[in-house]
């Protein structure tokens, strides 16, 4: 009995260490919604446009991360299953270019508030969805009442700023977001099943690879006729934050982690993405940081720990009485 305690409390601690880098993940990822909108709009000289951006993005994302992966793990870049490819090109559709490509599309006809609702704030519900559906995996009370709860704390931070609203001119852009969400979390469950199959590595460096591909056209298309003399420092700095931490570091650590503690739990720290955007915002653009927020971010956590109880409880972060695992 006590070696079965034992073991429940190494595998709590090892998940609550996986969802701490994942969480170091979605902070990087909220501070990226900053650098997004210095490389577009800027205070001084031009921008990218959105497309452009991403596009360049992946193009230095790619050598990068290959150079990276030839010295770590060479053995990475080999493919033996050539049905791999065929899914990895999927995956850098889906994941890479119709995403953020849908991103783009969503802000042109809603606003950052409601696309952050509907986004970051239904992407880990509809995810524990496909997992019922797709996993079997059982939909909890627990689980249900903490999503319910972050949900609406990031309710609460999207709508500080007075722009969260329904109507008809939004709508497209709404709907564009949840077919997103959707996406994104069906993605999620099969990335997750792959990555424990797969060398994580190698999932990586040929997602972006192909989802690089998929934004070479417009590159090519746009790059000769762009201004490259006019862009600041301060947009170069924000393409290479994008390109750095959020995608090199971000997507090496999340497709090394997820697999440990499931998508699940992996995509619960989403919540968390707008206060750490607002953070991110109020430190680096001076833009103010409201009692609203940061009261929506104190009801996201709550949400969190209500989420991610028994994690707690068997890593020994809150005291329980029985450690148990769930993903």
């Amino acid at each position: 009995m006590s070696q079965q305690v034992s073991s429940d409390a190494a595998m709590g601690r090892r998940d609550f260490i996986g969802l701490s880098l994942l969480l170091v993940c979605v902070m990087i990822w909220g501070a990226n919604a900053v650098a997004f909108k210095i490389g577009t709009h800027p205070p001084a000289g031009i921008g990218f446009d959105p497309i452009l951006m991403n596009g360049l993005r992946f193009l230095l994302v790619a050598p990068i991360l290959l150079a990276f992966i030839a010295f770590r793990d060479p053995g990475a870049l080999r493919v033996t299953n050539r049905s791999d490819l065929l899914r990895y090109a999927v995956y850098g559709l889906f994941s890479i270019a119709i995403s953020e490509t849908l991103l783009t599309v969503a802000l042109t006809y809603t606003s950052v508030a409601n696309m952050t609702l509907l986004g970051p704030g239904t992407m880990p519900l509809f995810t524990a969805l496909w997992a019922a559906i797709l996993d079997k995996q059982k939909l909890t009370r627990a689980g249900i009442t903490g999503a319910l709860v972050a949900m609406v704390g990031v309710g609460i931070v999207a709508g500080a700023g007075g722009n969260l609203h329904l109507s008809g001119t939004s709508l497209i852009g709404d709907g564009i977001s949840l077919v997103r969400s959707v996406l994104q979390g069906v993605y999620m469950i099969y990335l997750n099943r792959t990555l424990r199959e797969r060398n994580p590595f190698t999932v990586t460096i040929y997602n972006v690879l192909f989802g690089t591909l998929w934004f070479l056209p417009y590159v090519l298309w746009k790059a000769p006729g762009f201004a490259w003399g006019n862009v600041s420092w301060e947009v170069w700095a924000a393409l290479w934050w994008t390109v750095l931490p959020t995608s090199v570091f971000g997507f090496l650590v999340w497709n090394t982690v997820m697999p440990r503690v499931g998508p699940v739990a992996a995509t619960n720290v989403f919540y968390l993405l707008p206060l750490f955007g607002a953070l991110s915002a109020w430190v680096v653009l001076g833009e103010p940081l409201t009692v609203p927020q940061m009261s929506g971010g104190a009801v996201i956590i709550a949400g969190l720990i209500v989420l991610r109880w028994e994690t707690l409880v068997a890593a020994g972060i809150v005291p329980g009485r029985k450690p148990v695992i769930s993903g």
